[in-house]
């Protein structure tokens, strides 16, 4: 059974990077796929149509990583994040991952 929780992550992001060391000291459980590599495009995640509406837009794929994907059906990723401070909005995130 996979994890309620599958996080789409890149090499070298700092927003990707923030989410899954808070998610470790939060205890979440949570499956990584990275946007690069391209055995992850092998999960049944690439065959949901709104994943692959959100992730390619206009036949560009989103740079908005990290997205994190609940239970295959909820997708957040812009929601998360203080782009003035750089920082994560934890009282969204603790709604999102069932932690407030």
């Amino acid at each position: 059974m996979s994890p309620e929780f599958k996080i789409i992550v890149k090499r070298k992001c700092f927003f990707c990077e923030q989410l899954l060391n808070w998610l470790k000291d939060k205890e979440v459980d949570y499956q990584v796929l990275d946007y690069q590599d391209p055995d992850d495009f092998n999960d049944p995640l690439m065959d949901n149509e709104t994943f692959k509406n959100i992730y390619c837009d206009m036949g560009a794929c989103v740079e908005s990583l990290p997205i994190v994907v609940k239970n295959e059906k909820e997708f957040h990723y812009g929601e998360l994040w203080d782009l003035k401070n750089n920082t994560l909005v934890e009282e969204r995130a603790k709604e999102i991952f069932g932690l407030s």
